[in-house]
């Protein structure tokens, strides 16, 4: 009985999940343990992905607009963290979401997409990571270092930003003169090609299935 139980419920969850994404459930009920163990694994890893793309949708929404037009609310941003259920790292991710949403919109893309990867950095990393003030130092410098250096003419607005998400995740007024050096150097990484082309068909397929799925 227990095991019918379960096979139901996670057909249920696969019929939800399918229509977040406009496709087609499986209506079929697992048959065996196996199968029901690899349905279940493909649906938290698409439900992982899910959450992550509706992350950074609303962290990108909230750095480019002014704190009067921001629509997206903290507590949606932070019940999709993997810190929602911890509070002292709940708190510290709304006030990392919620310094952006005070903050001046960033009108420079170069500058947005760089702000918005150190925040979701802060929104996706593990509770145990937010609460250790080095690790989620090192997961936001790392967020920037994998994005494309900037141009020259906003490096230092990128560095300022950068420098207060971490001040506010780790709970300082400022960063210490090394890890400024380290934000600094991660700043101007240069950008990888191989990787930059590779993102960039990767936006483009995104692009073309959001449209399929009507988004």
């Amino acid at each position: 009985m227990r095991f019918e139980d379960l096979a139901l419920r996670l057909v249920a969850v696969e019929a939800k999940v399918a229509s977040l994404m406009g496709i087609n459930a499986n209506s079929d009920i697992p048959s065996a343990l196996e199968e029901l163990d690899a349905r279940l694994t493909l649906v938290e890893v698409t439900v992982d992905h899910l959450a992550t793309v509706q992350t950074q949708e609303h962290i990108e929404a909230i750095v480019t607009a002014s704190a009067d037009a921001v629509t997206v609310i903290v507590e949606d941003v932070v019940a999709l963290s993997p810190s929602a259920d911890h509070a002292e790292a709940a708190d510290i991710v709304a006030d990392v979401v919620t310094a952006q949403v005070e903050a001046e919109a960033v009108a420079h893309t170069e500058v947005a997409d760089i702000v918005s990867a150190a925040v979701v950095a802060v929104v996706t990393a593990e509770p145990e990571v937010v609460v250790d003030t080095v690790a989620i130092t090192e997961a936001i410098i790392q967020a920037v270092a994998d994005m494309p250096a900037p141009a020259p003419e906003v490096v230092a607005d990128v560095i300022a930003a950068v420098a207060d998400i971490v001040a506010t995740a780790t709970g300082v007024d400022t960063v210490a003169p090394e890890v400024q050096q380290q934000i600094v150097e991660a700043v101007a990484t240069p950008a990888d090609p191989a990787l930059d082309a590779v993102e960039a068909r990767l936006d483009t397929a995104e692009a073309k299935i959001d449209s399929l799925l009507g988004k």
